[in-house]
């Protein structure tokens, strides 16, 4: 006789399908909070896309803020973990090109729900990633304009937010910009819109 298999809580996967089922939540949470935001999103809805129940957004997540807060993870911890090895302003904006053309949800969940002032991750993004993330950028920005002999008026913090802007806003446009002008922004195209923002950037600083 078959010893019966042992009962598990409801909503608990498999132990093989354990790491794979909660990726698929957070990659699913990414796609829907980036399309409809964090209110126009549900748990029936992360599911189905994610292909597993609703329970088992539950039992990965028992609480909404550990939801949010892994959505950010996922869209910044490969950026916060690779800081350490960027050591100029060009690897910060390559490095930083290549993380948002890897995860292109990112952008519109910013604009979403980090931006606005009532964003629902702006706690959280400003708590646990913004200071690292923009304190090495502006390290790298200083260290710029030091190398490159800029005078003691620049500002650092302006022209920090001014190159994110440049970096981003190609991203949160790809869509309605292929509509209005009928091309494909492919590989080369996303990556002229980096070099093409490297370029200006710094020619900018160095205009007197």
């Amino acid at each position: 006789m078959r010893n019966p298999k042992p009962r598990t809580r409801p909503g608990r996967p498999a132990q093989n399908r354990a790491f794979d089922a909660r990726a698929s939540i957070i990659g699913a949470a990414c796609l829907h909070f980036g399309r409809h935001g964090i209110k126009g999103s549900n748990n029936q809805l992360i599911a189905k896309e994610a292909g597993v129940t609703a329970a088992m957004i539950h039992y990965y997540f028992p609480n909404k803020q550990a939801l949010h807060k892994a959505v950010l993870e996922a869209g910044f911890g490969n950026l916060l973990a690779e800081l350490p090895l960027l050591k100029t302003l060009e690897q910060w904006i390559h490095f930083f090109h290549s993380h948002l053309r890897a995860s292109p949800w990112l952008p519109h969940v910013m604009i979403r729900e980090v931006l606005t002032p009532s964003g629902l991750l702006r706690p959280l993004f400003l708590k646990h990633f913004a200071p690292l993330i923009v304190g090495h950028l502006r390290q790298l920005m200083a260290q710029t304009a030091r190398s490159l002999k800029l005078p003691a008026s620049f500002d650092t913090d302006r022209h920090v937010v001014l190159l994110m802007g440049m970096m981003v806003y190609p991203f949160m446009s790809l869509d309605i910009a292929q509509n209005l002008t009928g091309r494909t922004f492919d590989q080369r195209m996303l990556d002229g819109f980096r070099d093409d923002a490297l370029k200006l950037f710094l020619a900018g600083i160095k205009a007197k």
